[in-house]
């Protein structure tokens, strides 16, 4: 089984960025994929947030599941880079499925800090979509 962890934000278009990589790959019988939505933790000290409450978390996770993908939905709390990291060590997963933010100028060559942190946070493979 391949599995992959897709982390998602609250942007909509980023996260159906990640939902369409996931579903072009070949073999998708094969693949596992788990949706992870991380509350930063001086946000989560609001109160729990449920991951059918992040819209952009459902939408992928079922656009992910049309496509005959079995997937697990996740929501947790934390600093978020530590979490997706430890999350990704947790699940073995083959990739982490990132979305990009659209930068201009010399900006393109940045990533933003969650996914250049990721980065340079682990050992796995991390694709950036968008």
């Amino acid at each position: 089984m391949y599995e992959l962890l897709i982390p998602v934000d609250q942007d909509a278009e980023r996260a159906s960025h990640q939902a369409d990589y996931v579903t072009s790959l070949p073999g998708t019988d094969e693949v596992k994929a788990t949706v992870l939505h991380v509350t930063p933790r001086e946000e989560s000290s609001r109160g729990e947030q449920r991951f059918d409450d992040v819209d952009s978390a459902v939408r992928v996770a079922e656009q992910i599941e049309a496509a005959g993908i079995s997937v697990d939905r996740v929501a947790d709390a934390g600093t978020v880079t530590n979490r997706i990291v430890e999350y990704a060590d947790d699940i073995d997963a083959a990739e982490i499925v990132l979305g990009g933010r659209k930068r201009s100028g010399v900006a393109k060559v940045l990533v933003g800090s969650v996914a250049q942190d990721v980065i340079y946070s682990t050992d796995r493979p991390v694709v950036i979509t968008g």
